[in-house]
């Protein structure tokens, strides 16, 4: 397997983890949870674990100044800022509806390396993005009229997008995983813990709600998020972004069976046009997958 068949065997997997999350999240809001609550638990389960890896693997933490920086920068504004608005959509608008918006981030991807990085997409990469995001938009459901729910969806996606180029045009590239996920979700686990301070969003819940927020955090900022990472790593912001797509299609079948969400006609026509994309990227690639 070379590495760009790694590369989209690690981003649909992670697309399938992310997409299944937020319903298992959305579940803990009726025990008494929030998005700022939820963010901060799904980083601070995992520190002891990411820390717990990297001594397994003996890799040193230090870093450079520069790496350090750059650690910071898109970790804060890439991923504190998207979990945040992200989960906090949650409690404005369904989840599909949150993940679709959230999900027009391969858009502002390539069109950051496009304006400051004068990275160029082929035909069929052009192809597959906008027939993916038709696709994607035909997710959204009407009815979902909360403004504030829209925005945070919305720049969830175009901070998940900075996220995506910072990780490709950064020397995080050049971070062992387990390393800068260490110092990632122990920064956010801090910020996002004096932000809930500050805005009291810290409240008790049964310990099935800490069970589930248990279970997003490992398959999302332990499994997933790692996953990801390595298919940036092997095939670039701009293609993981439009492979990714798929998530949108798990989050409505997830919706279906957990959350009782109903699948319209249009649904099924984003979900078509999803996988038609994604089709032709992968089959894009076929040239490139010899061993």
């Amino acid at each position: 397997m070379n590495t760009k068949q790694k590369g989209i065997v690690f981003t649909v997997i992670s697309t399938i983890i992310f997409g299944i999350t937020p319903a298992i999240g959305k579940m803990t809001y009726a025990m008494g949870n929030n998005g700022i609550q939820l963010a901060f638990l799904r980083h601070l389960f995992v520190v002891p674990l990411f820390l717990l890896i990297v001594f397994y693997q003996q890799v040193s933490l230090k870093l450079t100044k520069q790496q350090l920086k750059d650690v910071i920068k898109v970790g804060f504004f890439g991923n504190t800022l998207t979990v945040v608005l992200l989960y906090s959509s949650y409690s404005y608008i369904g989840v599909g509806s949150a993940t679709v918006l959230h999900f027009l981030y391969p858009l502002f991807v390539c069109v950051i390396n496009f304006l400051f990085y004068q990275q160029s997409l082929n035909k069929k990469q052009i192809v597959c993005l906008i027939i993916a995001i038709i696709g994607i938009l035909c997710f959204i459901d009407s009815s979902s009229s909360s403004l504030i729910g829209f925005l945070c969806a919305i720049f969830s996606g175009v901070f998940f997008a900075y996220y995506m180029i910072g990780m490709d045009h950064s020397t995080i590239r050049y971070i062992n995983p387990y390393v800068f996920n260490f110092y990632l979700v122990a920064m956010n686990a801090i910020i996002i813990f004096i932000f809930a301070l500050i805005t009291h969003n810290l409240s008790m819940m049964p310990i099935e709600g800490y069970l589930l927020a248990m279970i997003v955090a490992v398959f999302t900022s332990l499994i997933g998020v790692v996953l990801f990472q390595k298919g940036i790593c092997c095939l670039g912001a701009s293609l993981t972004a439009i492979l990714s797509t798929l998530e949108p299609i798990t989050s409505i079948i997830v919706g279906m069976i957990f959350l009782g969400e109903s699948l319209t006609i249009m649904k099924m026509i984003g979900c078509g046009l999803v996988l038609i994309s994604t089709f032709i990227l992968v089959k894009a690639q076929g040239g490139s997958y010899e061993n």
